[in-house]
């Protein structure tokens, strides 16, 4: 209530709120079903298969071993990493490119749910969400980070809601299967979902990677001594 609250009150709305006088001009919609676009959709939809099946079969493996409350707990552990790692990607140097960031963290997502899959006690599975906390705050940032940087002209709500409408459907759906998974064929059965869940992840940010990230070609702005000796040698007139 209080941060939510002062989210919506912060100066930077009136700051971006269009004026009469700059009336907002809105990209086509088609612009949103670019692959750029939709693989960003894609990695989302990721996560969400992510937590919807971590959860699920967390909490059914506990259930089975007599310590389900100790399942949200458990789960928390993620968030620890999670939170830090989310903070701290503003420290990345900018050689570290987003996409390669995302391909980085996602695999660090895959190698943590092998190991949970394999990790039949629970600090096994505590060390297994440790890690991957590690792996998934830092790639939910940066898909948003991709997204506010290749969100078409006066789309850019459009394509947050897009990204977030996608982590609810996977999770939502995935949480229902795993379920199903887990009391029709059995608790270690649905723990290797999330493995293929972080795996669809992966596949996202390969594709990324395929579809090259166009800021890196581009040159770098200039700096106040090359703009400064720019213009020392403009003609008197054009200044």
């Amino acid at each position: 209530l209080v941060f939510v609250t002062a989210f919506a009150l912060h100066p930077t709305a009136r700051a971006s709120a269009p004026s009469s006088e700059s009336p907002t001009e809105q990209a086509p919609a088609a612009e949103l079903r670019t692959a750029r676009v939709l693989v960003l959709v894609a990695g989302a939809l990721g996560v969400g298969l992510f937590f919807g099946t971590v959860l699920t079969s967390l909490t059914a493996f506990l259930d089975t071993r007599g310590a389900g409350d100790s399942a949200g707990l458990v789960y928390g552990v993620m968030g620890v990493g999670s939170t830090i790692l989310a903070l701290s990607i503003s420290l990345f140097p900018e050689a570290f490119r987003r996409s390669h960031r995302w391909l980085a963290f996602s695999a660090l997502m895959l190698a943590s749910m092998v190991a949970f899959g394999l990790a039949g006690g629970l600090w096994g599975l505590v060390g297994a969400m440790a890690v991957a906390g590690i792996g998934i705050g830092p790639t939910i940032v940066t898909i948003y980070s991709l997204a506010a940087d290749r969100a078409p002209q006066g789309r850019s709500a459009t394509l947050m809601s897009m990204l977030g409408s996608a982590t609810i459907v996977g999770q939502s759906a995935t949480s229902a299967l795993t379920g199903a998974v887990a009391d029709g064929v059995g608790a270690e059965a649905a723990m290797w979902l999330p493995t293929g869940a972080a795996a669809f992840v992966v596949l996202a940010a390969l594709v990324n990677a395929a579809l090259g990230d166009p800021r890196a070609a581009t040159p770098s702005e200039p700096t106040v001594e090359e703009r400064a000796s720019t213009l020392e040698e403009l003609p008197a007139e054009h200044l």
